[in-house]
């Protein structure tokens, strides 16, 4: 017949129903859960207590190192980045009412281009700030504190992070 499926054999043996069970389609296999292969719990062995305050010690150093390097970069970026408006500013400053080659109002034109060229650096330089971040994956070194709890790999989640943005 057409459009139908019938099946003629009667004595099917016990594995071949159970791979009939994870086929969900005709093209589509529904594979089982991968077995945890740890000591004590699916996270892995816990640390005793003077193990757990020495890895969680660790970890805020650690992440303390990471937040340290993050604002080191933040503020080589913003002071690069804006280092043409800074001069334009204190040239203004620095001249106004002082200066023999600029009267007051070249002062105060340099003042005024050097605020009005602030705004959009700063968005520039948030932009290449962030880019950075996401180039270097600094944050994602971040390592959460409930790691020190239990043994194993800490930074295994780094090098395979993909996500939709």
């Amino acid at each position: 017949m057409c459009g139908t499926d019938i099946d003629l054999d009667d004595g099917g043996s016990v594995e071949e129903e159970k791979e009939e069970e994870l086929w969900l389609g005709e093209r589509v296999k529904m594979l089982p859960p991968p077995v945890a292969r740890s000591g004590g719990s699916a996270w892995g062995t816990r640390r005793s207590s003077a193990g757990c305050v020495v890895c969680g010690a660790a970890l805020v150093l650690w992440n303390l190192c990471v937040l340290l390097a993050g604002a080191l970069l933040l503020m080589l970026v913003f002071s690069l980045v804006l280092l043409p408006a800074v001069v334009l500013l204190y040239a203004g400053f620095l001249c106004h009412s002082r200066c023999n080659y600029l009267d007051d109002n070249s002062c105060s034109a340099l003042i005024i281009l050097g605020f009005v060229m602030m705004s959009p650096l700063v968005v520039v330089a948030a932009a290449v700030f962030c880019g950075l971040l996401r180039r270097f994956r600094l944050l994602l070194l971040i390592q959460p504190i409930s790691r020190a709890r239990y043994t194993g790999r800490l930074m295994d989640w780094v090098g395979s992070v993909h996500a939709w943005v």
